[in-house]
């Protein structure tokens, strides 16, 4: 019986999207609008991912400005809270993390039972780093799938290679706010996405949405438009 060849059709136009993700990705400007388009980009994607997020780590432990998913959060909290699981190890240690069976992976006997009873089953977590020295790593961008072997080899590839991008934006992006300006920035649009989703029932990314919108409409800077959000509870 002949395997027929994969349609060099479908695996260009992968590769024109792929490409023009990474474009977008290039072009944002703040921190708090790279990280939000890469967990959006990253579940477009990347094959078997349902959820993406960003999870950094310091001093007061786990934070998560950006996901797709409100479990994304819970997933991070777990994994804090028993110091263990894929994310943890790509932020500290690892530059590829993946689990293929979150429920018989005995590297996180705590986190794993955590995840599946939340209805997630694997895991891909790349380490994110500013600059190229060790001390700069930040975190990771985290991938998880509802299903079991999820994430095929091509996969846990893309992941990898768009994962660097995203490293590399990030960068740019802090570079051009300044770190602490940058910092704040990304906590001051955060709230300010919290409000909007607490009051109009909307996701993060379509919270997000409207204060990009808000920004491009009026030519007010993204983070002026948080501030103003965070400052009245309502968009300008």
């Amino acid at each position: 019986m002949s395997v027929s060849s994969p349609d060099p059709v479908v695996a260009h136009d992968g590769l024109r999207r792929f490409a023009g993700a990474l474009r977008d990705l290039a072009s944002t400007q703040y921190v708090d609008e790279t990280l939000q388009l890469a967990v959006d980009l990253a579940t477009e994607l990347v094959s078997g991912c349902d959820v993406a997020d960003v999870m950094f780590l310091g001093a007061g432990g786990t934070t998560t400005p950006v996901s797709t998913d409100p479990v994304a959060i819970a997933l991070d909290e777990a994994q804090g809270e028993h110091d263990e699981g894929p994310c943890i190890a790509a932020a500290r240690n690892e530059p590829v993390v993946v689990s293929h069976d979150l429920a018989a992976d005995e590297r996180w006997p705590s986190f794993g039972p955590r995840a599946v009873a939340m209805g997630v089953n694997s895991a891909a977590s790349y380490q994110l780093f500013l600059h190229r020295h060790e001390r700069d790593r930040l975190g990771a961008l985290n991938l998880y799938s509802r299903q079991p072997d999820a994430f095929d080899a091509d996969a846990v590839v893309l992941g990898e290679v768009f994962a660097a991008q995203c490293s590399a934006a990030l960068a740019a992006a802090i570079a051009k706010e300044g770190a602490a300006a940058a910092l704040e920035s990304r906590d001051r649009i955060g709230q300010a996405k919290g409000i909007l989703m607490e009051r109009e029932r909307i996701s993060a990314t379509e919270a997000f949405d409207e204060l990009r919108r808000t920004s491009q409409e009026l030519n007010i800077k993204l983070r002026d438009v948080a501030e103003h959000v965070a400052r009245t509870g309502a968009l300008p």
